[in-house]
């Protein structure tokens, strides 16, 4: 069984800046050295997900990340229009006194990094469009689908946009690894993380969005146009056809991922920027060599970091006697060792996003259940069974035959 993704949700700063009198924006920087690469949020993501696919790029760039408004720890505006967005992004750089830096835009997103461009070209050294929506068409695509996102928010709520999103989204190669922990452990996440009338706000605001092939051609930057091959959105010819319009372009297609590349070959992605970035560090140092080397393009990726350690089999002490709870709690203790605020007892019937398990951690969770506890997750797994270690124990005795691990006092025996 393969293991699903685990990712840091985690908001770790409380940086955030006042672009106008009735606006924050919640932003973070890694890395200290190199230039400035900026990244925008599409509508369903948040700032903290992106150190989960810079990690690598933070070497060697200040990585800015930041939450749109209506987004994470941004204010919530209701009257707005898409311009705002755009102009959020230039008042963001000129209160961090960023002059200039590189733009990464992906999905409705690709839309900020274009008009950014366009409108401030002096600001842009660089542009990366990661499975953006502005492909060189009318739009009729985009559109249908925004209508459909925003119908099936309306309607069913976060949970139903999310169904409607996973296999818009994802290639079925990333579905098929991920399983169902994947699926659920998203699930839980995007719910958690996107308030439906401020994501709701932000898609309608989307509607407004220019299309046309000519304002693709009015990028004029240096431009890397990264695609998946499994994205719906594009096919060869319209990226052939946007690499035609933008002057300066270089498209590149990433094998059997689909429309967040990030997402499904994180170091791929990094790698491919980086080595964009490289080439107009390069150009630069050709055009004026006094400026300092060329960061070398083959400085290969750190070590990951270790894997947590195996699980802890005995029931946690104080947690419960019944020896299923127990087990469960031992695993989450596992999964959040970090933590020093889970409490020392009555852990089985904490509910789980009082401690952060909507987020990062909850798919490492059900993941090692899968492992320890030998079975299977399917995608039909109702949400309330995931609010506390006792809902989740009922579900498996009554859905599943959980195997309970044995301690070594039990081999021994």
């Amino acid at each position: 069984m393969t293991s699903a993704p685990t990712l840091d949700l985690r908001y770790t700063a409380e940086t955030t800046l006042r672009v106008s009198d009735d606006t924050e924006l919640y932003y973070e920087i890694q890395g200290d050295e190199g230039p400035h690469l900026t990244l925008i949020n599409n509508f369903f993501i948040i700032a903290p997900m992106w150190r989960n696919f810079t990690a690598e790029l933070a070497k060697r760039n200040r990585v800015l990340t930041y939450d749109l408004r209506n987004q994470g720890a941004s204010t919530v505006c209701q009257d707005m229009n898409w311009d705002d967005h755009v102009e959020d992004l230039k008042l963001l750089l000129d209160g961090l006194g960023i002059e200039r830096t590189h733009l990464l835009g992906t999905s409705a997103s690709g839309f900020i990094a274009r008009d950014f461009a366009a409108r401030y070209p002096e600001r842009v050294d660089g542009l990366i469009l990661t499975g953006p929506s502005c492909a060189p068409s009318d739009g009729i695509r985009r559109r249908a689908t925004e209508r459909a996102c925003i119908n099936s928010l309306e309607l069913g709520g976060t949970k139903a946009l999310w169904d409607h999103l996973y296999s818009v989204v994802f290639s079925e190669a990333a579905m098929r690894e991920m399983g169902a922990a994947g699926y659920l452990g998203l699930r839980s996440a995007f719910t958690a993380i996107h308030p439906p009338g401020p994501m709701l706000t932000n898609l309608k605001c989307a509607t407004q969005v220019t299309d046309g092939p000519e304002l693709l051609a009015a990028v004029k930057q240096p431009t890397l146009l990264l695609l998946g091959d499994k994205d719906e959105m594009w096919n060869e010819q319209l990226g052939a056809e946007a690499g035609r319009l933008i002057e300066d372009c270089e498209v590149e297609w990433m094998h059997d991922v689909g429309h967040l590349p990030y997402m499904e070959d994180g170091d791929g992605f990094q790698a491919r920027v980086q080595r964009f970035l490289d080439s107009l560090a390069a150009r630069d140092a050709a055009v004026a060599p006094q400026t300092g080397e060329v960061p070398d393009p083959a400085a290969g990726p750190a070590a990951e970091a270790a894997a947590p350690g195996a699980a802890a089999v005995a029931a946690a002490a104080g947690d419960d006697d019944e020896p299923l709870i127990a087990a469960l709690c031992a695993l989450l203790r596992e999964v959040v060792a970090d933590r020093a605020d889970l409490p020392e007892t009555g852990l089985a019937d904490t509910e789980l996003n009082t401690i952060g398990l909507e987020s990062w951690a909850f798919t490492m969770l059900l993941t090692r259940i899968e492992e320890e506890l030998s079975v299977e997750w399917d995608m039909d797994v109702p949400t309330d069974v995931f609010e506390s270690l006792r809902s989740i124990a009922d579900h498996l005795r009554a859905h599943h035959n959980p195997t309970l691990p044995t301690t070594s006092q039990e081999s021994a025996q």
